[in-house]
């Protein structure tokens, strides 16, 4: 893992102790426009409205499955070979994005169909290059399971984008929020919107 992407896991949920297994020539990055670019993460701060699926048992948020095909897409188009996870909390969204990259997806479907889109509980245990974390939901009132938060980011072995309402994640624990925006470098504020990765 980068050390940038596990510095926040590492002192907020691993007392400091998390090691890296990402060598520094293995560190050298896709030709991405970064927001900092030695470190390949950003927050992509994504105030779209969840629903309840058709199904009434889950989530999803359309305008934040827009957004994480056309964060794909653009890194497919630098380069990146599909070894890319998208992250959600919830199986209505995670249809979602599947169907939104089958239908709007601007390259040959065959890649969007080689991107892995699986609940955080699929990906315990396995890493991809890149992964997009999207969160679907924008109720402060929510929060997030830390051990769950945790799978999530430590899927990534190069670099992260997490998509979503960065009121959730103040409902962790003390300060959570802060120790990840400073971690990051900072907030990318509507990033894809600003054209960045096309």
């Amino acid at each position: 893992m980068h050390p940038a992407l596990s510095e926040f896991p590492s002192n907020s949920l691993y007392e400091g102790t998390l090691c890296n297994g990402v060598t520094i020539i293995e560190r050298q990055g896709i030709e991405f426009p970064w927001h900092v670019p030695n470190r390949p993460m950003f927050f992509y701060v994504q105030l779209g409205q969840e629903e309840i699926s058709a199904s009434g048992t889950s989530y999803l948020n359309r305008t934040e499955a827009a957004n994480v095909e056309k964060l794909v897409t653009a890194f497919l188009k630098s380069g990146v070979v599909p070894s890319i996870g998208v992250i959600t909390h919830y199986e209505g969204h995670r249809g979602c994005i599947v169907n939104y990259m089958a239908r709007n997806g601007s390259l040959r479907q065959q890649l969007y169909k080689e991107i892995e889109v699986a609940s955080v509980d699929a990906f315990q245990g396995r890493e991809k290059d890149y992964i997009r974390l999207s969160c679907v939901r924008s109720n402060e009132h929510q929060g997030i399971d830390p051990r769950r938060l945790n799978v999530a980011l430590t899927r990534a072995r190069y670099g992260i984008v997490i998509l979503g309402n960065p009121k959730e994640y103040g409902c962790l624990v003390e300060g959570p929020l802060n120790n990840l925006k400073q971690s990051m470098g900072g907030y990318a504020v509507d990033y894809v919107k600003a054209g960045k990765p096309d």
